[in-house]
């Protein structure tokens, strides 16, 4: 187990320790050299309000040394408080945060207050060893998203407070985080699990518990097999298929595909696309398919294989430092086939490789190079108002997704809020898109999660990501 611990951007520091200057009693005083020593130290994760499980009232909101925060000044106007344009798929009305598109929830209510009791929040994700890297920006996703929340209301009043666990990709490891978190730390849900190899043990003792995970990284079958798990993104198979067909629509029908060994988003590639024949029924011949580690510092043999085969563009299911590795070392060879990759592998770093123009990917969540719906231009505002070092990926958009999905389901929770209350207003959600955000969500108490097979499609001009859909999805 690993709790995390981060440093916090500067100015998101000193903004929280002003606040909690102003509500820590009258004639209270910060010199400006102890706003910058506070603004330099770590946030304590393990600092936050505890009380007992599923809902008792936390620490006082606002406590110095913590990412609670509290507002009482008007919203700035950028909530979205009306229907979602564009959003595409089924175009349903919905806010961004409120459910069934209704009037936007407490948390983008202008004047909210975030001033009742903590609500605990986990995350247990896989943050380090072999697939680590792939959920790069997820953390820091998850505190911006945090403290905007706080900071326009909280949930249904309540301020949050996340607490994560790096689960290094072991069962047994994920399984303990998540039950120290519901019996130490008081979590009444999690918001964005991203644990695609440990998602599966801990799902008996949450069921037994009948506690939420609300969104995560969607990337295996299980998210929709279990009643407690939300996810807040399209079903896996469907990603393969959208960006496979935009590449036929171009006339590229010989195809290559790669796949990594390490991940389950990786070898469902390889199931769907090959073994179940899906590749065949989107109207390419696959002429060529191999494996290959994320640890594998070179990638020449399988461009020189691939080139012999004929491939016209591969399909590269696995992490965005071996699509580049790849990309480099076939142009070496004078192979420059169109690339196409599952979300997982692209994020900013892939922009800048020459190599990879014209990379075709489908998305689960929304692209975050954009803002063509409110909810976008939220989740854009609130980076570069709390973190803007963030660096975008698709772990970036699930995770604001999965807060914002938090946000949808907020509405019943009282004054001493439980996983049960979170569970009606999830199960109260139909036909949400978040905004934008997210393909339409509906979920259905007692049921997993209904499977959408609407995608967002990005791809790479001259160095540059575009939403190519404009804040639409497009369904398979």
């Amino acid at each position: 187990m690993n709790r995390r611990r981060r440093a916090a951007p500067l100015g998101l520091a000193l903004a929280l320790t002003c606040i909690a200057a102003l509500f820590a009693g009258c004639g209270s005083r910060l010199t400006q050299q102890s706003i910058a020593d506070a603004a330099r130290r770590p946030i304590e994760r393990g600092a936050a309000a505890s009380g007992t499980a599923n809902g008792q009232q936390g620490s006082p909101v606002g406590a110095a040394g913590t990412t609670t925060t509290t507002s009482s000044g008007a919203d700035d106007g950028s909530t979205p408080t009306t229907s979602a344009a564009g959003s595409g798929g089924s175009n349903t009305s919905a806010n961004a945060g409120s459910p069934g598109g209704s009037a936007a929830s407490s948390a983008g209510t202008a004047g909210g207050q975030a001033n009742l009791s903590t609500i605990n929040l986990g995350n247990v994700g896989t943050y380090s060893g072999v697939i680590g890297a792939v959920f790069s920006g997820a953390q820091q996703s998850l505190e911006v998203w945090e403290a905007y929340t706080n900071a326009h209301g909280g949930l249904n009043g309540h301020p949050v407070h996340v607490y994560f666990e790096d689960d290094g990709g072991d069962p047994s490891t994920s399984a303990t985080d998540v039950q120290q978190e519901v019996t130490r730390d008081h979590v009444i849900a999690f918001v964005g699990n991203l644990m695609p190899l440990t998602v599966s043990a801990s799902v008996p003792y949450l069921q037994q518990q009948n506690i939420p995970v609300i969104g995560g990284d969607a990337s295996s079958v299980e998210w929709w097999q279990s009643p407690i798990l939300f996810p807040q993104a399209s079903g896996i198979n469907g990603e393969n298929d959208i960006t496979i067909k935009a590449a036929v629509a171009k006339g590229d029908t010989k195809m290559g595909l790669l796949y990594c060994i390490e991940d389950a988003t990786c070898t469902n590639a390889y199931t769907q696309l090959i073994q179940q024949g899906g590749a065949k029924a989107d109207g390419v011949n696959p002429v060529y398919v191999a494996s290959y580690s994320i640890t594998q510092p070179d990638l020449t043999a399988q461009c020189l294989d691939a080139k012999q085969a004929g491939a016209t563009f591969v399909y590269f299911a696995g992490d965005g430092d071996s699509l580049i590795r790849m990309s480099n070392d076939c142009a070496a060879q004078g192979y420059n086939p169109v690339y196409e990759a599952d979300s997982i592998a692209v994020d900013a770093s892939v922009a800048s490789d020459s190599h990879l123009n014209g990379l075709l990917s489908a998305q689960t969540n929304f692209p975050w190079v954009d803002a063509y719906t409110p909810a976008q231009q939220l989740y854009q505002q609130a980076v570069k108002q709390y973190d803007a070092t963030l660096v975008g990926s698709a772990s970036t958009s699930a995770e604001w997704a999965s807060g914002q999905l938090a946000v949808a389901a907020d509405k019943y929770l009282t004054a001493n809020p439980t996983s049960a209350e979170f569970l009606q207003g999830l199960w109260s959600i139909k036909n949400n898109n978040l905004g934008g955000l997210a393909p339409p969500l509906t979920f259905t108490q007692g049921s997993p999660a209904t499977m959408s097979n609407c995608y967002f499609l990005m791809t790479l001009q001259n160095g540059t990501f575009t939403d190519l859909n404009k804040g639409n999805t497009q369904c398979d």
